[in-house]
């Protein structure tokens, strides 16, 4: 009883701090709604498959992070080395509907000062895929890749990625006499493969990467969830997760592999989802 008390007042805090007043048919730039639903999780390690009935409330998701959108983040924090971000450090509970017998991800979140200077030389290895492939020299900077997934980021820069994201709206929307929006993050696991579920036809892939937005989508709108680059997720039990196969490996959308989280991989890039707070119509 206790712990199902914490996650709920856990979750009432997430929506005071984040609270999301837009209407229920506003569209969050560059995502795509995915709708509320259940699905059997089929998670495979070490050739060893397992199945979870799984609920996952309604969010909205990104497709992967862009070089331009990653690298206006590095030209932010070169400048404003003196600053504090405030992540909001999440851990992942479960809870279990016993009369539906499936499970649900809670996020637990805190609020933690960041110094800008600690991290604003290590944001990113701009050289992974051009020590790969010559073809791809300056991939990060170069405008010619401007569209295409950023690579070479930790599983913590990609979280600091979304707690800039979220400031850096919020100070806008503060300017316009506006709500808060809710904070971006790293879409859970559970959140990801749910959407990787579902029916999509792979594209053909010219070299090693593609454009974030080409190819085809699935029925939400969104691309290259079992191709492209490999993507980081927020697990409740394990940090360092990759999901998603990638030019360098043809995974499976239920293989999960484990890594150090502070790896700088050319074949791993991210995106990023919004929770979805207000009531459908």
């Amino acid at each position: 009883m206790k712990k199902s008390i914490t996650t709920c007042v856990s979750f009432l805090l997430i929506i005071s701090l984040y609270a999301q007043t837009k209407p229920s048919d506003s569209k969050p730039k560059g995502m795509e709604f995915v709708p509320q639903g259940s699905f059997q999780m089929k998670t495979t390690r070490n050739s060893v498959t397992t199945v979870t009935n799984v609920t996952v409330d309604a969010f909205w998701m990104s497709n992967e992070i862009t070089n331009v959108e990653y690298r206006k983040f590095v030209d932010w924090a070169k400048t404003n080395s003196d600053k504090k971000l405030y992540q909001a450090k999440y851990s992942v509970e479960v809870f279990t509907d016993p009369k539906k017998g499936s499970t649900r991800d809670t996020m637990i979140l805190k609020m933690i000062p960041i110094e800008v200077s600690t991290f604003n030389s290590d944001m990113i290895d701009p050289l992974s895929l051009e020590k790969v492939s010559k073809d791809y020299k300056n991939y990060f900077t170069n405008n010619k890749y401007n569209d295409y997934p950023v690579v070479g980021v930790s599983f913590k820069m990609a979280e600091y990625f979304c707690i800039w994201k979220t400031m850096l709206e919020n100070e806008q929307m503060k300017e316009k006499g506006l709500p808060n929006i809710q904070a971006y993050r790293i879409p859970l696991e559970t959140e990801w493969e749910y959407v990787a579920q579902q029916p999509i036809t792979k594209g053909d892939i010219v070299g090693l990467v593609q454009k974030v937005n080409e190819g085809n989508t699935n029925e939400w709108g969104l691309f290259h969830l079992d191709n492209n680059v490999s993507e980081w997720v927020a697990s409740r039990r394990d940090a360092g997760i990759i999901r998603g196969g990638s030019w360098k490996s043809e995974n499976s959308i239920s293989e999960r592999q484990l890594i150090n989280p502070d790896s700088k991989e050319p074949y791993i890039g991210f995106r990023i989802v919004l929770s979805y707070l207000t009531e459908e119509k």
